[in-house]
């Protein structure tokens, strides 16, 4: 089965959209039909994906685009976020010890950390001069 066309978003590289990102991921995901507490998850994750486009690849230039294209493939909902900045591997980044990053009332850098948790699916890639992080969310099978 098909899913439904592909939504695709094309915002500046800057914080004051990523409202409207995380809410237009959020109405997706509910219209692909997960409940609100998985869809406000999702929404999180497409939050700290975007943010870190901007942090990151883009090392905070307002003057770029990020994309992100929202894909209802029926058994699964497919985000990919898509930018033209450097590539950062997130193999690269230090993996988090929770106890202590709470204890030490640490803030930000949890993005990569917080995307593996929420979805069942979280890769990165370069194609095109283009980076693309795929968040992938499987629906529960119907019985």
């Amino acid at each position: 089965m098909r899913g439904k066309p592909a939504l695709v978003l094309r915002v500046p590289s800057e914080t004051r959209f990523l409202v409207l990102i995380r809410d237009v991921a959020e109405r997706m995901a509910e219209s692909a039909g997960f409940d609100e507490t998985t869809a406000g998850k999702v929404a999180l994750a497409v939050d700290e994906a975007t943010t870190n486009v901007i942090e990151h690849a883009y090392h905070g230039a307002s003057g770029k685009l990020v994309e992100v294209r929202i894909e209802d493939r029926g058994p699964e909902l497919s985000i990919d976020v898509i930018d033209t900045g450097a590539m950062v591997d997130p193999r690269s980044l230090p993996r988090v010890d929770l106890t202590r990053y709470a204890s030490e009332r640490r803030k930000g850098g949890l993005g990569v950390h917080l995307m593996e948790k929420i979805m069942d699916s979280v890769t990165f890639r370069r194609t095109a001069r283009r980076n693309v992080c795929r968040l992938v969310k499987r629906k529960a099978a119907r019985g």
